[in-house]
């Protein structure tokens, strides 16, 4: 009887396990397929127009091919852009600003240069690295923020 006994809380986690992992690949299925928080940023992101020069924000959808659509001339020419966070002040010395610089990388375009920033002459490269946190409170105190 003991066999019986043993058998039938064996069976109990057993279905509570299989309840579980149901219910977590439920959640994990439903996040993928919602494109959940993760893709949402992954998607949203700056743009310029390579004609115009307008910086804006456009979501990626599924199927969208670079170049995008610039919504102020109409052209089929916005591609990523790079924030670039630095410009000379009045001595010459690299400081940080609180609104960037919008720069489309050269090889986003198909050329195979390096970019730099109109702004600053600082090489701009993907993912490109902000100033240091001190520059940047130093850049907010002068705003006044």
């Amino acid at each position: 009887m003991n066999a019986g006994g043993s058998g039938g809380l064996r069976q109990k986690i057993l279905l509570a396990a299989s309840v579980v992992l149901l219910i977590g690949a439920g959640v994990y299925a439903w996040r993928y397929v919602s494109g959940g928080t993760d893709y949402r940023h992954s998607a949203e992101r700056a743009f310029k127009c390579s004609e115009c020069g307008l910086p804006f924000d456009y979501t990626i959808k599924h199927g969208d091919m670079a170049p995008y659509k610039c919504p102020d001339c109409g052209k089929q020419t916005g591609y990523p852009a790079e924030m670039c966070f630095w410009t000379k002040g009045a001595d010459g010395e690299w400081e940080a600003k609180l609104d960037p610089t919008y720069v489309i990388l050269k090889k986003a375009m198909g050329i195979d240069e390096q970019t730099y920033c109109p702004d600053c002459g600082r090489e701009v490269t993907g993912h490109n690295k902000r100033p240091p946190e001190e520059l940047m409170a130093k850049a907010r105190e002068k705003a006044g923020q």
